[in-house]
């Protein structure tokens, strides 16, 4: 079940420190796009570069994208080794948002001038999970969009969005917008 909100994007706080993280991005370019599972032809994020640091086990892939992303437990992929900054955010994160199971964490870039499309996010994954992102590089001139509101991010700030509603991200500046998604499955109640 998603989260109950007012709006289907949320600052939650802000003042992560993310720079070791943008050390680690900067001394590991190969890791851009080294899968690129997300970015077919006709993908909403075609336009966007990707890191997959934790998904469903990339040797269960078949070709079939839709049986891919059905019900899995998420492992750790490769890219997690040359990020040594990214696990601590992550399980900071978790035990901040009091998480019980970890999904897809994802790092994408939204070069200067491009967007991901309009879309909503389907399938089982999509719905399991809450989705949190850290604000890795951002500015002003970059926003997450949703029909009726959009957010405006900074490097350092979290937030939470609900993925089902349609949702885009924009980038209007000269500097690439990076942002950390960690999907996380809560414990609503209490």
């Amino acid at each position: 079940m998603k989260q109950e909100t007012l709006r289907p994007i949320n600052l939650l706080w802000r003042g992560v420190d993310v720079s070791a993280l943008v050390r680690d991005l900067d001394c590991n370019p190969q890791l851009w796009d080294a899968n690129t599972f997300r970015r077919t032809e006709g993908s909403p994020h075609l336009e966007l570069a990707d890191i997959i640091v934790r998904y469903n086990d990339w040797s269960n892939f078949n070709g079939d994208r839709i049986s891919f992303n059905e019900e899995h437990d998420s492992v750790w992929w490769e890219a997690a080794k040359s990020l040594p900054s990214l696990r601590p955010l992550v399980f900071d994160l978790l035990r901040r948002v009091c998480g019980e199971r970890l999904g897809m964490v994802l790092i994408t870039k939204v070069p200067p001038g491009k967007s991901c499309k309009p879309h909503r996010d389907a399938g089982w994954h999509a719905r399991y999970y809450d989705k949190y992102a850290i604000q890795v590089k951002g500015n002003e001139q970059q926003a997450f969009c949703f029909e009726t509101c959009q957010l405006i991010t900074k490097p350092g700030d979290v937030f939470s969005f609900d993925n089902s509603y349609t949702h885009w991200v924009t980038n209007d500046s000269a500097e690439d917008r990076i942002t950390l998604i960690v999907s996380i499955k809560t414990s609503k109640g209490f």
